[in-house]
């Protein structure tokens, strides 16, 4: 019995440095960030937000209202987050009602989406 304990302790000592050294190989010291960036304009955020002041400050001083921001165009924003009176500025100040995001829907089927339903009963009005 005496003799099982010591070579089972034995062989349990002569694995830890393999294991050991198996571990080191397989453990890599660098390490690599992955940052996506999805910034949002000034524009199309205050549109989100519902700020109204700063989207007729950031027309007033030239930005335009169909420029998109991470593939989708302020009243877009607007529209997804059931913001009517940022819709009515924007589309007064030029904003084409009818254009699509990148993924090919409009600010209507963006409201539709996202259930916000005043911004899409005032957008039905546009309709083609």
């Amino acid at each position: 019995m005496k003799k099982t304990v010591t070579v089972l302790a034995l062989a349990l000592c002569l694995t830890f440095p393999t294991v050991n050294a198996l571990n080191s190989e397989l453990v890599s010291t660098t390490v690599e960030i992955v940052e996506e960036k999805t910034s949002v304009s000034p524009l199309c955020e205050a549109a989100a937000k519902g700020d109204i002041e700063t989207v007729k400050q950031l027309i007033n001083n030239g930005v335009s209202v169909n420029q998109k921001s991470n593939g989708m165009l302020p009243i877009h924003y607007a529209a997804r987050f059931n913001r009517v009176e940022v819709i009515k500025v924007l589309i007064t100040s030029g904003s084409e009602i009818h254009a699509t995001c990148d993924k090919g829907l409009t600010a209507l089927r963006h409201a539709e989406k996202t259930n916000a339903k005043e911004a899409a009963e005032f957008l039905k009005r546009f309709k083609k």
